[in-house]
């Protein structure tokens, strides 16, 4: 398969067409920020559209004009949708529930290996990592950066 790289802006703006059609969408992620359940540059997500969001989702959301992210729904209240990156210590985003494009209904390893983050054993990992004391996520968080994703650097 040919791989592309468009901006974000751009290619996202397109995947949103593609899902709003019905389709389902797979692609590669880029960053650091849903670590330790997705690996920016190595996973894949495949997206579809789903008619409402709820808290454990992980969506695909334009938070500003040209300004996307793939992080998990934390609230979804008032009318206003709650985004963190599991690899973000601080930091949320907020959008409205129409600015979500579509949700991750499996993530795929370079294996070829798909996992789906809504079932209930992975909902239950991701509330433990939560759960985990902030020094734990802080620390664990800071050698994968600092160690691990060097280290796959070098080996390419």
């Amino acid at each position: 398969m040919k791989q592309v790289t468009l901006p974000n802006a751009i290619m996202l703006g397109e995947v949103r067409n593609l899902l709003d059609e019905g389709r389902s969408v797979v692609i590669l992620t880029k960053g650091l920020s849903m670590l330790p359940f997705i690996r920016g540059e190595k996973d894949s997500v495949v997206l579809i559209k789903t008619p409402s969001v709820a808290p454990g989702d992980i969506a695909l959301a334009e938070i500003a004009p040209g300004r996307w992210v793939l992080h998990r729904v934390i609230e979804v209240a008032g009318g206003v949708v709650t985004l963190r990156g599991d690899g973000n210590i601080r930091g949320i985003e907020k959008c409205n529930p129409e600015d979500v494009a579509g949700v991750v209904s499996a993530i795929q390893r370079p294996d070829g290996k798909k996992t789906d983050p809504r079932t209930p054993e992975a909902l239950r990992r991701w509330r433990r990592w939560c759960a985990t004391p902030l020094l734990v996520r802080r620390g664990w968080l800071s050698f994968y950066r600092r160690v691990i994703v060097k280290f796959d650097k070098k080996k390419i």
